[in-house]
């Protein structure tokens, strides 16, 4: 562990502006890592939920929304700038500005991107990952791939890019071929010590909105696929992608997409517009074609 400090905290010049930064560890082991890497750098670190234990008892390890609510809610009171999340193994990292708004998994991946300074190469994304960062990447001049969920890291090797990423998990393979929330926190840090108010901006720019919505059963695809035909028709597909589940894109670059997951009966929507109302019809539409398809 002290290796891995070591190793990532000498990635890094000295930060330029020491930021207040909690730390939910969800009591994972990365309660012993993330916090002092942090500090290492230069930043002073409130951790939270960082005493390690495999039995979780603070909150449910996966960082969503709903687990994180208690936390973004006292965030306004703890004086910080931003605040980070991990999920059990630290693979995974969810941004929380220092209003308590939980911060779209688009920008801190873009933020990310921005911290690695890169202007060239190829860069993975999961189909499911919003229409945002991949503009993001293509207007610094990069090449976007997209992939299957869980994959990126493989085509990123095989491509052999310069950045990955799918909702909530970076790898940069500068630092190792593995999903690192860890490395993901230094950089995202490093880069706004250097641009304090980057953060507010990005959010102030953003004109995606992203929703994912989770059911505990699985659905006939083949059902679902034929379903959702129908009843997007009317707002003009513009393309059909069958990568990962499979995914409507519209004329104007909104899109849905539904997918099985690969571990356990259950099923995925994404859905993402720039148009609020248009996104809450995605979302409607979306879901009565997964109840309908069991």
């Amino acid at each position: 562990m002290n290796e891995y400090v070591d190793a990532l905290v000498s990635r890094f010049d000295p930060v330029s502006t020491s930021l207040n930064i909690a730390v939910d560890c969800a009591t994972g082991p990365g309660g012993a890592v993330t916090p002092q890497i942090l500090k290492h750098m230069g930043h002073r670190v409130m951790p939270v939920n960082a005493q390690v234990s495999w039995r979780f008892p603070a909150r449910p390890p996966e960082p969503t929304a709903g687990n994180l609510a208690d936390f973004a809610r006292v965030v306004p009171s703890l004086g910080v700038d931003f605040a980070f999340a991990h999920d059990g193994d630290a693979d995974r990292l969810v941004m929380i500005d220092g209003g308590g708004r939980i911060v779209p998994d688009s920008i801190v991946a873009i933020l990310a991107l921005r911290g690695l300074g890169l202007s060239k190469g190829k860069v993975v994304i999961s189909e499911n990952s919003s229409s945002a960062l991949e503009e993001e990447a293509e207007k610094l001049g990069m090449r976007v791939l997209r992939s299957r969920v869980g994959k990126t890291f493989a085509v990123l090797e095989a491509e052999g890019g310069v950045f990955a990423s799918e909702p909530s998990k970076i790898v940069d393979p500068k630092w190792g071929m593995w999903e690192d929330g860890i490395n993901a926190a230094a950089l995202i840090s490093h880069l706004l010590s250097r641009e304090p108010g980057l953060l507010g901006r990005v959010l102030e720019e953003m004109q995606w909105r992203y929703r994912q919505v989770n059911f505990d059963f699985a659905v006939k695809m083949p059902v679902l696929i034929e379903k959702a035909r129908e009843v997007f028709r009317r707002l003009r597909i513009s393309e059909e992608r069958h990568l990962d589940g499979s995914k409507f894109v519209f004329h104007d670059g909104s899109w849905v997409m539904f997918r099985a997951s690969g571990t356990e009966p259950k099923s995925r929507l994404y859905c993402e517009s720039r148009d609020p109302q248009l996104l809450d019809f995605l979302v409607q539409q979306g879901t009565q074609c997964v109840e309908s398809s069991l």
